[in-house]
């Protein structure tokens, strides 16, 4: 029963999508069961979802934020995150703007957000 528990949940992990996100100054971490790997499915750098919901301010004085804000790089984020993350069990990325390209909207704290699945790894042959 143990081992069936296992497996399901096992597959359970590489078969759904997966979504992760870190504020601005954290480190973006994604991984992926063993014998699988990242698959970048999307990804967001801005802010959309008001600051009491997601990241707050680390700065108390910041009263204004702007929820419109979109990186317009959005191709950039993505390739980012392919080329870190695309086939490799895990990856880790600092979330920090000059890292995405230009920011977008400097007065606000921003997140980036990732949706991903988990593949099955295939064989070298």
């Amino acid at each position: 029963r143990r081992h069936d528990t296992l497996l399901l949940d096992y597959l359970h992990r590489i078969l759904k999508n997966h979504t992760a996100h870190a504020c601005d100054g954290e480190t973006l971490s994604i991984r992926c069961p063993p014998r699988t790997s990242v698959a970048v499915l999307s990804a967001f750098y801005g802010r959309r979802i008001p600051v009491p919901y997601l990241c707050p301010h680390t700065n108390p004085n910041m009263t204004w934020e702007n929820t419109d804000c979109i990186s317009t790089t959005a191709i950039q984020v993505s390739l980012i995150l392919m080329s870190e993350c695309q086939d490799r069990r895990e990856c880790q990325i600092p979330v920090v703007s000059p890292v995405f390209g230009q920011d977008p909207c400097p007065e606000t704290s921003k997140y980036i957000i990732v949706s991903y699945k988990c593949n099955f790894r295939r064989r070298s042959e």
